[in-house]
């Protein structure tokens, strides 16, 4: 049977200087909330679009807001044409980072992991001048292990590649010298990165919100649904 996120504080409790790394949009923290607080706004500028977002709660919130829109119903190609910018300029933001919402049984995992003896590595692709303040008083605000043995690794610049800053962390984490145990991401291709990467790590991917063109997973990450799961 493949691991279970509990059995990681088995080997955190046997090994010398464990350390976990966890992304955070979409595995710790669930963004739905921001999408749905820049949806209300953008009824201010485009009041036409007011009956559709109506019919739509946070719990709606997929990939992309201009997706939401559609299956609302909502065909005004030339607003639709205008909300990615409107979102993107709210979304990467310190202000707007603060409406996020850790998912169930997030924040007390990484606690307890945390207390445990793991050094907890926060891997993101937020970026630290425009989100790093919003993230670290949210992170606060949630209660997840901040301080000692954290790291808070976020992207130097916005323009910078996703995948490739995570690329370039690997050698970051690697540095560290202690024994990476498990790692969390909710993208496939992040995943399977980690995997080849750390193949002696745990890898799990949660299963939330993806991108629209996932990688097939490798066969040795493991899937979990929630960090209550086994509680």
């Amino acid at each position: 049977m493949p691991m279970t996120i509990r059995q990681v504080f088995d080997i955190v409790r046997t090994v010398e200087r464990p350390l976990c790394v966890f992304d955070i949009d979409s595995t710790l923290m669930n963004t739905a909330q921001r999408n749905y607080r820049i949806l209300q706004e953008a009824v201010l500028t485009y009041p036409d679009m007011g009956p559709f977002v109506a019919k739509l709660c946070h719990c709606d919130m997929g990939y992309t807001i201009m997706d939401d829109l559609r299956r609302a119903g909502y065909a005004n190609d030339e607003v639709l044409g205008k909300m990615n910018e409107f979102w993107k300029v709210r979304f990467f933001t310190d202000e707007y980072v603060l409406y996020d919402e850790p998912y169930p049984g997030a924040a007390d995992y990484v606690y307890d992991l945390h207390a445990a003896g793991a050094t907890i590595y926060y891997l993101s692709g937020r970026d630290e001048p425009g989100m790093g303040k919003g993230t670290r008083a949210s992170f606060a605000k949630h209660n997840f292990p901040m301080g000692d043995r954290t790291v808070m690794h976020l992207k130097p610049a916005f323009e910078m590649d996703d995948f490739l800053f995570k690329l370039d962390a690997f050698a970051d984490i690697k540095k560290l010298g202690r024994t990476v145990v498990a790692i969390f991401e909710n993208e496939p291709g992040n995943a399977n990165a980690f995997k080849e990467h750390f193949p002696e790590a745990a890898v799990f991917l949660i299963r939330t919100i993806t991108s629209k063109t996932p990688a097939p997973l490798r066969t040795d990450v493991i899937a979990f649904d929630s960090f209550k799961e086994g509680q």
